[in-house]
């Protein structure tokens, strides 16, 4: 990817336009990662892209391999009938695709319901739409701790599908800015390389993005809108 970006954004190693480090490559790389997720995921964005995740069988498989199936969670009782799923997980938690619970002297999935904190109240008043272990209901929201789960019934097992981050790809050889600022987790000198953990078939994309970044960074308009143009045929 280092190889075609640079060719993709025309003679970087020249006095044309300026080189960049493997570092900055990779942070390129990250930036453009990180926007795609987004980008392929809400299909709701500023960037001119509006299909969004599952729409079509493309978008199915540009995610695939971030898709964490069937993550079993331990519950919390928070409070009677209120429950607490921890969203600090491995691979990292992004965002929540489906789940269900598992409740006692029920053998039968409830699915999780995701509601917004505003209709909250209502629909637990509400007894067409309230928690209910006779109509297979459980409704949930997010807080900034993890997932929270509203029921009638006593819950044995959490189970969720969700989209983790991709990894941060780095190209070996230097240490990291995290790593020099103190977090000796992050990669370093002799480090192995990582590699992207995005669809390797969709990984044209990631550098097409990549160099619409640069070029925006870079404040070259002519190539930025050569870059959306290109994009657009794509996706």
């Amino acid at each position: 990817m280092h190889y075609e970006i640079k060719v993709g954004y025309n003679k970087l190693n020249s006095n044309h336009k300026p080189d960049l480090l493997p570092a900055q490559i990779d942070d390129v790389i990250n930036k453009a990662s990180d926007d795609y997720v987004e980008i392929f995921y809400s299909g709701n964005n500023s960037k001119e892209y509006k299909l969004g995740f599952e729409v079509t069988q493309q978008r199915v498989d540009m995610l695939s391999t971030l898709v964490v199936p069937e993550k079993s969670i331990s519950p919390t009782l928070v409070r009677t009938n209120v429950y607490k799923a921890s969203t600090t997980l491995t691979p990292s938690y992004r965002h929540f695709l489906r789940g269900w619970v598992i409740a006692t002297g029920c053998p039968q999935q409830i699915p999780i319901t995701i509601v917004r904190h505003n209709d909250l109240d209502k629909m637990l008043l509400d007894s067409n739409q309230k928690p209910s272990l006779k109509w297979k209901r459980c409704l949930g929201t997010f807080k900034q701790d993890g997932l929270y789960l509203y029921t009638d019934y006593v819950i044995t097992s959490v189970v969720i599908e969700y989209l983790s981050n991709p990894v941060k790809v780095y190209s070996g050889g230097y240490d990291s800015l995290e790593y020099l600022q103190g977090d000796l987790t992050a990669p370093n000198t002799g480090d192995p390389i990582v590699n992207s953990d995005l669809p390797e078939q969709h990984h044209y994309i990631l550098v097409d993005m990549a160099i619409q970044h640069l070029a925006r960074v870079l404040e070259d308009g002519q190539k930025l809108n050569l870059q959306k143009e290109g994009l657009l045929s794509k996706i």
